[in-house]
């Protein structure tokens, strides 16, 4: 069983690493929604060994962002003071979760680059519950996974 998993994680890494060869000619990217949601899956298996669930994921304009990893709770909107709205409260309420990215990329390195970089989010949200789920060391600590798959982990 073992050896499969290995295998499997071998030949996503091979995948995700020609498609970077292939497409690296592509100057401008527009990502579509089923395209987004097959590589959410592809680097889930590969980076995350399958861990995240798959959140609501859309393609959209985004203004000052390439992508978003958002939680959403049900007291977001309460009276000041009910909640630290910096601190994600996990053992209090049910969160959902989304993903948006935006429907236009510089390359397509661009793009696979950033939805990998909204899925560390997404795992410190889902599996570490990491209050903050910023840029700190539990998002750097992917850094030499990233990198094993020709991909660059970046603020």
């Amino acid at each position: 069983m073992k050896k499969k998993i290995k295998n499997t994680r071998k030949s996503i890494r091979l995948r995700v690493k020609n498609a970077l060869k292939r497409r690296q000619h592509i100057k401008v990217y527009r990502p579509t929604l089923p395209v987004t949601q097959s590589w959410f899956r592809t680097l889930n298996r590969g980076l995350f060994n399958g861990r995240l669930v798959e959140p609501d994921m859309y393609v959209k304009r985004l203004v000052g962002d390439w992508g978003r990893c958002i939680a959403n709770w049900d007291n977001r909107k309460c009276r000041a003071g009910t909640y630290d709205q910096n601190v994600i409260p996990y053992q209090k309420v049910d969160i959902e979760y989304k993903i948006e990215l935006h429907c236009i990329f510089p390359k397509w390195k661009d793009f696979i680059e950033t939805l990998a970089h909204e899925m560390v989010h997404l795992y410190q949200m889902q599996i570490m519950e990491d209050p903050y789920s910023n840029h700190n060391n539990n998002f750097y600590s992917f850094r030499t996974k990233f990198k094993t798959y020709g991909l660059t982990l970046y603020r």
